[in-house]
């Protein structure tokens, strides 16, 4: 097979891929090529915007833009980065904090290791909510709004209102993308608005988001990197990220994925007590 005839079998691939995206082992079982051809083969569909790589594999431009998962096949997606990556920005809350969760199924994880005491949280995601529920320790807030049923949450003009009338001592944002160059990105315009309402209403913003979303590009822009003041990703972000994000002045809390990430987390958490 020549290479232009494989390079046109991949694309049509990850086009028919029924999850959006396809693994580097997966394509290379499918052509009969190595490992190492089809990153090549990768590489050179990017770079004319056909394809887009992620962290193991690929995904067709046309899902990178505008494809959007179910949160509950999300939440699956690089599980353990995002449970080191909640309980890490967990011990970011303080007792007596007031604190805003958006959509995501990272900030769901923040919300299930918060331990502080006398919390109010702020979210439009159901997920997040019923999880604070049951903790007498959280005062929860769920903003109204038009429903979104994939993502679970509120959207629309009466969030963003609601939010207005708010001071919040620390947002936890999540993103579907984000770079120096982009920002930070989402699939969807609605959301996107209302996580530029809630940077707006937080005295902090902490990103929470797994290195997988490092240059993902999605449709709706959320706001410049610059307004970050704590981004909490994993340590399977690359040497070179790491350097732009710095250079771009982003302070980078990274995690480490796996049983490792608790132990380390909960000495982390003590030396903020003492």
């Amino acid at each position: 097979m020549l290479r232009s005839e494989r390079e046109d079998r991949i694309v049509s691939l990850l086009a028919e891929a029924e999850s959006g995206l396809l693994r580097v082992k997966d394509l290379s079982a499918s052509l009969g090529v190595s490992q190492m051809t089809i990153r090549r083969d990768l590489e050179s569909l990017e770079e004319r915007g056909l394809v887009r790589r992620v962290r193991g594999g690929a995904m067709h431009m046309d899902n990178a833009l505008l494809f959007e998962k179910s949160f509950r096949r999300r939440g699956r997606e690089f599980f353990y980065e995002k449970i080191a990556i909640g309980r890490a920005a967990a011990a970011h809350v303080k007792d007596g904090d007031v604190i805003i969760l958006d959509a995501g199924t990272t900030t769901l994880q923040v919300a299930r290791h918060i331990r502080a005491q006398r919390v109010t949280a702020v979210t439009n995601a159901l997920p997040v909510a019923a999880e604070l529920a049951a903790r007498p320790s959280v005062s929860s807030i769920l903003l109204g709004g038009n429903l979104k049923g994939p993502e679970l949450c509120t959207v629309g003009p009466m969030v963003s209102e609601s939010l207005a009338e708010m001071a919040a001592d620390t947002l936890f944002l999540s993103a579907a993308g984000f770079s120096p160059e982009r920002g930070l990105m989402d699939p969807d315009m609605r959301e996107a608005a209302v996580k530029r309402s809630m940077i707006q209403a937080a005295r902090r913003v902490i990103l929470v988001a797994d290195s997988s979303k490092y240059q993902a590009i999605c449709f709706a822009h959320i706001a410049p990197i610059g307004q970050l003041d704590l981004l909490i990703t994993d340590t399977g972000l690359s040497d070179d990220a790491r350097r732009a994000l710095a250079a771009a002045g982003v302070r980078l809390e990274l995690v480490e994925p796996g049983p490792r990430s608790a132990a380390k987390a909960a000495a982390a958490q003590r030396e903020r007590g003492a």
